[in-house]
């Protein structure tokens, strides 16, 4: 079985980010399909999915009263009033790793607040609303 190389590149990234108590909860590796890949990390309370998709990496996260359901973390910035919905549609890639764990690491706290107890359900009714009205400007931008 070949090593996931995302595993220890996600787990370095999280340490310069300042994540210390972090555990791989699972982790997927596809050498014969450019070399997708999966990592999975429990950090504090939440879950935070690394994905590598044709050379591209991209984060994602989950409440740990829905560990199976992950967000994009596009909609989470913008849910969370950190992101426009036309800042987020303006990358022409995705953001590097770094930058998006530095602002993970920076609002850690209230993340891990937004997504637990009562509050979780108002949290991921939001998210899911940034993820639709992404999609629609997404979809209306093509249009044009």
């Amino acid at each position: 079985m070949a090593v996931n190389p995302l595993v220890q590149h996600a787990a370095n990234l999280l340490r310069a980010a300042g994540f210390d108590d972090v555990e791989l909860k699972c982790e997927k590796y596809d050498t014969q399909h450019f070399g997708n890949a999966e990592a999975v990390f429990r950090v504090g309370s939440l879950l935070i999915r690394f994905q590598r998709e044709r050379a591209q990496d991209f984060v994602d996260l989950a409440s740990p009263s829905r560990p199976e359901e992950f967000h994009q973390f596009d909609d989470v910035d913008i849910a969370m009033g950190w992101k426009s919905v036309e800042a987020v549609l303006a990358k022409r890639e995705p953001e590097d790793l770094g930058s998006v764990l530095t602002r993970l690491a920076r609002n850690f706290a209230h993340l891990e607040e937004a997504f637990s107890g009562e509050q979780e359900r108002f949290t991921r009714a939001r998210v899911e609303k940034a993820a639709k009205s992404r999609g629609e400007a997404f979809v209306a931008r093509l249009r044009r």
